[in-house]
């Protein structure tokens, strides 16, 4: 009987021996595979922050005459938002941009910034204006929705703005492309100074920046 007991226990010790062997050969086996991982780590490829767009984010909506990239004054709404994956789109009334007779104003974002909106003519698909809203957008001549009067007056030596008194807002105007530069102002940031507001004025304070372009 006693013979049978030791036989027993050695059986079992080794038995435990054994699964202690292989626990540790498992844990050296980890502790390799993440010495590997982590030196490894430096040559993964780094992600964008979000809130970072990479410059051809915006390459493909240079403001132009009559069109913001592929988007072009008279297309349909249908036809615009094919260019326009992986915005997120809000309604908003057109009135906000200066715009009455109850048309829509279609607002596009990315990372919860407005890029752009597209006002189409009322009771219809048909693009009428477009809005350009963010500062990384850029025109033909190197301007940018959030460029500030003085900017404007480098590309622009006879620079004078206009008083829009529907709106209670200030604007100049780029006939040669069709571009309205807004400047939503009040009398502390006002640009000009007006005689009337049948006459455009010199600007008086440089630094304000235009809010957005509008484009016909």
């Amino acid at each position: 009987m006693d013979k049978y007991i030791r036989i027993f226990r050695q059986s079992i010790s080794q038995s435990l021996i054994g699964r202690t062997h292989y626990i540790q050969i498992v844990a050296v086996m980890l502790f390799l595979f993440g010495l590997l991982l982590t030196s490894s780590c430096g040559s993964l490829p780094r992600t964008r922050p979000a809130g970072v767009e990479r410059a051809s984010d915006f390459h493909d909506f240079r403001i132009q005459r009559s069109r913001l990239g592929k988007i072009e004054i008279g297309m349909t709404i249908e036809e615009a938002e094919k260019h326009l994956s992986g915005f997120t789109k809000e309604e908003h009334d057109a009135v906000a941009f200066g715009f009455g007779g109850g048309s829509p104003a279609y607002l596009y974002s990315r990372e919860g910034e407005i890029v752009l909106g597209l006002i189409p003519r009322l009771d219809t698909d048909s693009l009428l204006f477009i809005i350009a809203a963010h500062e990384k957008l850029r025109t033909t001549n190197g301007l940018n929705p959030k460029s500030t009067v003085s900017e404007l007056i480098q590309k622009y030596p006879d620079f004078a703005v206009w008083y829009d008194e529907m709106n209670e807002w200030e604007y100049f105007q780029d006939e040669d492309n069709g571009w309205d530069f807004i400047f939503m102002t009040d009398k502390d940031t006002e640009i000009g100074e007006y005689m009337g507001f049948d006459k455009p004025a010199k600007p008086k304070n440089l630094g304000v920046k235009t809010d957005w372009i509008t484009i016909r």
